[in-house]
């Protein structure tokens, strides 16, 4: 019997996304899968509303629940980080103390991405946390995260953590939004894609066998500006995939950016105001004051709507989430490790040669094919020359300088690496906002570890 754990079950929505996959992959039949949360409130709720799914689509998987993050651990032959620290709690607090400090919506803003030494300092301290007790209790068991930060997260258990470390996202799937605006069938493409974790290229694009960058190069010329004023575009901060964000991008590093890459590592410039940011970005972008908001709703109604299907045993759990497989690559990693039927699927792993210029150790966002035998990376090469330079070696390098301050619990790599950021002028404003986030009362983990 294949044993799945889930820790951070309490985010409903990320558990019936691994429910409802597992149950329509008859490959995995007879899994037994354990919801972990401490928070047990969100955690009956997960397992209530799992129970009730498999019992609708009538699927073999056995389900359990524990607040006990070892027992879960115990037996298990993968394990998912799905855990966010605190959730949002002073995110919006932290964001206006930057603010006071003379940092645009805070440091972390593009927040999905920079995690610096404080809410990644909770993150990484956890996930290192997980892998320890996993390399104890199942340490031939693969650990799959994905919680945020996905790129720090995994470098960092993949060195340390002493476990089988895979970084799961379904970032690199937008090019299908690049198809889609091109009305081109996906079964006529061939897609190569590289980087890192949000930060993510199109470095192979051939349609009918031939280079298809041209179609984009038509597209921009002749439709992208009604595209920029539709309300298709308008409706939705997060449509980014084909923003003029990621048009420029393309035009100054000459490979397309797929994904959160837009928000995550895009020039500084498109970021300084909100007036700049909706000139870059539809309504602004996922991580201006409009879209954030937007974000934030949205996450509260989803929860409403779930809280209602939970107390209303009646409802039926299948209306809520249609029995259709979502695209990723979470549950076909497992089905292909466990039915040794390969597949190529895309995921953060050891880069072991496969981008040209990084070292083995780093994590990078590739194709990789996947089997019984564990996973064999595809060979990608070289970037272009201006994405290497401009973006991937800055990334990795502040990647590094991140991962040196949590090891070392080092403040001034912290101030250190604020002095990298265009809005700071003075090495006084990065250690005075440094002290003030780390005066706060619900910090003073943070400011122990960093003495």
């Amino acid at each position: 019997m294949v044993k799945i754990s889930l820790i951070g079950a309490g985010s409903v929505v990320w558990s019936m996304m691994v429910i409802r996959d597992l149950s329509l992959t008859k490959a995995l039949a007879g899994a037994k899968v354990t919801l972990m949360d401490i928070d047990e409130k969100r955690l009956n709720m997960s397992y209530d509303l799992a129970l009730r799914y498999i019992k609708e689509v009538k699927a073999d998987l056995k389900i359990e629940k524990t607040v006990d993050r070892k027992k879960a651990l115990d037996g298990s032959d993968f394990v998912i980080n799905a855990v966010k620290v605190d959730g949002y709690r002073f995110m919006e607090d932290e964001r206006q103390i930057g603010e006071s400090h003379g940092y645009y919506r805070g440091v972390d803003d593009r927040v999905s991405d920079y995690y610096g030494g404080f809410a990644g300092y909770r993150q990484l301290n956890f996930f290192l946390d997980l892998a320890k007790d996993m390399s104890k209790i199942c340490p031939n068991a693969w650990y799959l995260q994905v919680a945020n930060p996905v790129f720090e997260g995994t470098t960092i258990v993949h060195r340390y953590g002493g476990v089988k470390a895979v970084g799961i996202c379904d970032g690199s799937l937008a090019y299908k939004k690049i198809l889609n605006v091109l009305k081109i069938d996906e079964k006529d493409v061939e897609v190569q894609v590289g980087g890192f974790n949000h930060c993510v290229w199109l470095t192979k694009f051939l349609y009918k066998g031939k280079d298809a960058y041209p179609l984009i190069d038509k597209w921009i010329a002749e439709d992208s500006e009604n595209y920029w004023r539709s309300d298709e575009y308008f409706a939705q901060p997060w449509n980014d995939q084909m923003s003029r964000a990621a048009v420029e991008m393309y035009r100054l590093y000459g490979t397309f950016p797929l994904g959160d890459t837009t928000r995550s590592v895009s020039p500084w410039w498109f970021h300084t105001d909100l007036k700049t940011k909706e000139k870059w970005f539809a309504s602004g972008g996922p991580d201006s004051e409009v879209g954030w908001t937007m974000y934030l709703y949205h996450l509260k109604e989803r929860a409403d709507e779930l809280k209602k299907v939970y107390e209303n045993s009646e409802f039926k759990i299948t209306d809520a989430f249609p029995p259709e497989k979502s695209q990723e690559a979470l549950i076909p990693f497992i089905e292909s490790i466990v039915s040794k039927k390969a597949s190529r699927l895309i995921l953060n792993v050891p880069n072991k040669g496969s981008i040209e210029g990084l070292p083995d150790d780093v994590m990078v966002e590739i194709p990789v094919k996947v089997d019984g035998k564990g996973i064999s990376n595809e060979k990608i090469g070289k970037l272009p020359s201006k994405v290497m330079i401009h973006i991937m070696m800055p990334r990795w390098q502040r990647m590094e300088w991140i991962l040196q301050a949590f090891k070392d619990g080092d403040k001034q790599s912290l101030i250190l690496g604020l002095m990298e950021d265009h809005r700071t002028e003075t090495y006084e404003q990065a250690k005075a906002l440094v002290d003030d986030l780390l005066s706060r009362e619900w910090n003073s983990e943070l400011k122990k570890h960093y003495s």
